[in-house]
């Protein structure tokens, strides 16, 4: 099973700028003099949030926001599922049933893990066949007490005709036990018959047969033994953390969620054989659990609520293991070597059933709330750049507005690259721009943007320069309101990161 990723990471929209098309008929131009002019160009007017990236999300990963508009990363997919057949698979009829008495006790399946004690066949059609010496026609009785329909044991009469020729072999037509019942222990079925000459004289015949091409079941009770189905792979790819340099957000409360639907009266286990994590960095670490080293007890229908699903939900969470510690190791991918385990105690004693509609399904889920403390992390994304190609300019000035609705302090800065990502130019001096976090209000949230205005200008040789670049690379040291006492916000779906950008151009006239 593969997960389609999240095309963009969640953290980088804190600092992601969108570089808008040049609109030639937006520019602006008045004469500065007899020999040179002005234009001013718009850059871009965007604002990024979560509510806006979530629309990249495809697959079984999402963004999902509660009625506060606080951000989760999700994701859901099914692991596993099997139906009635992966435990009793239709049985093909390889050789026949001997009866080698009047009355005959016959073993209906080979199955030595099991003991059937009831059985509803569907689909199933057998058929008799006989030998014997006899000169004369022989009338057979066929009665099997085990199997009955509507309160009547099933019994069939049949006629062997003697054709002048001994032996005689005769086969029966295919008769349907589609909807008979069978009582029985040990998966046993009597075949008891008699076989009466035309003249009346009771025989015993050479050899006689049950046959069938296919056994199939719509309901089994019993012990039906044991049964392991292993479940191994990638379960999901946390692009999460794809964009993140350095530093921490210390996540509160990220969890994975192991959910199972059981239609099957039978007990199911679940046995983590092992449930491991690796970070962006590479490190490998072990979900370390109780529920790791004991496995997972999942409910199931008992004998009286056959047709019902039963549906377990477990959680690995910040209480019962280490997930997050884990997750705070900027966790990239997911592995796990999980066993569904069918009557794991072997108990013979325990009597279950399933039906040919029963089925059971394991998924697994992982939730990411946006709620922590962030301490100088630094999150880097690249966007594709269009700066206006006009020729003999002298001088430019590029105004940037940066509005931040976020309540976390972010450090901004941009490089200008070529289309092989080498450096042309950086924007910002130093590290980059400060932008204060917006104010938090009484509920917790933001009330009004941060805005910052900034006037920046280039010479003539610097904007050639940086009009060869193709390509902006944003990164972002973010940092909490008070961070330095760790406190905790939630990414709400109107956070975002509002850019404004334009140039004004100063051009000789030619």
């Amino acid at each position: 099973m593969r997960i389609q990723n999240l095309k963009k990471a969640i953290l980088p929209a804190i600092v992601m700028l969108l570089a808008g098309c040049l609109d030639t008929s937006s520019l602006e131009q008045w004469d500065v003099s007899d020999y040179e002019y002005e234009i001013a160009v718009p850059l871009v007017n965007t604002k990024v949030n979560l509510f806006r990236l979530s629309d990249l999300v495809k697959g079984n990963t999402s963004i999902k926001f509660d009625e506060e508009g606080r951000a989760t990363v999700a994701y859901n997919g099914e692991v596993l599922r099997k139906n009635s057949a992966a435990i009793f698979p239709p049985y093909p009829g390889v050789a026949p049933l001997p009866i080698t008495d009047t009355i005959s006790k016959v073993e209906i399946l080979p199955l030595t893990k099991s003991n059937i004690s009831k059985a509803i066949f569907k689909d199933t059609k057998i058929n008799f066949s006989f030998r014997h010496h006899e000169t004369e026609d022989v009338y057979v009785s066929m009665t099997i007490p085990e199997l009955s329909k509507d309160g009547v044991v099933f019994t069939r009469n049949f006629l062997i005709k003697y054709n002048n020729v001994t032996p005689v072999s005769h086969q029966t037509e295919d008769i349907s036990v589609d909807g008979w019942t069978m009582i029985t222990y040990r998966n046993i079925m009597t075949f008891h018959y008699q076989a009466t000459t035309a003249s009346g004289k009771k025989v015993k015949l050479e050899n006689a047969f049950m046959n069938y091409d296919l056994i199939k079941f719509a309901y089994l009770e019993g012990y039906l033994g044991y049964h392991e189905f292993p479940i191994d792979g990638n379960f999901i790819d946390i692009n999460l953390f794809d964009v993140w340099k350095s530093g921490t957000f210390d996540f509160e409360n990220p969890k994975i969620t192991l959910s199972v639907e059981n239609a099957f009266g039978l007990p199911v286990h679940s046995r983590v054989n092992k449930l491991e994590l690796t970070s962006i960095s590479g490190n490998t670490v072990q979900l370390q659990s109780p529920f790791v080293d004991t496995g997972i007890e999942f409910l199931y229908p008992g004998l009286h609520e056959v047709g019902k699903v039963k549906t377990t939900y477990f959680d690995f969470n910040r209480d019962n293991s280490n997930i997050r510690e884990i997750f705070n190791e900027k966790t990239k991918t997911v592995s796990y070597d999980i066993s569904a385990l069918i009557n794991v105690n072997r108990d013979t004693t325990t009597i279950g059933f399933i039906t040919d509609q029963s089925y059971f399904v394991v998924r697994v889920a992982a939730e990411i709330p946006l709620h922590g403390s962030v301490n100088q992390l630094v999150v880097a994304d690249t966007i594709s750049l269009d700066l206006p190609d006009v020729s003999n300019v002298t001088e430019a000035e590029l105004k940037t507005i940066l509005s931040n609705d976020f309540p976390a302090n972010i450090r901004a800065q941009v490089h200008f690259l070529d289309e092989n990502n080498n450096l042309i130019d950086v924007l910002f001096e130093g590290e980059g721009i400060d932008i204060a976090a917006a104010p938090l209000g009484a509920n917790q949230q933001t009330t009004a943007a941060t805005e910052k205005i900034l006037y920046l200008s280039f010479d003539k040789n610097r904007y050639e320069n940086v009009k060869k670049a193709t390509k902006m690379a944003l990164s972002g040291y973010i940092n909490t309101t008070d961070s330095d006492q760790l406190r905790s916000l939630w990414i709400h779906d109107r956070y975002g990161l509002g850019v404004k950008m334009g140039a004004k151009l100063k051009i000789v006239k030619e």
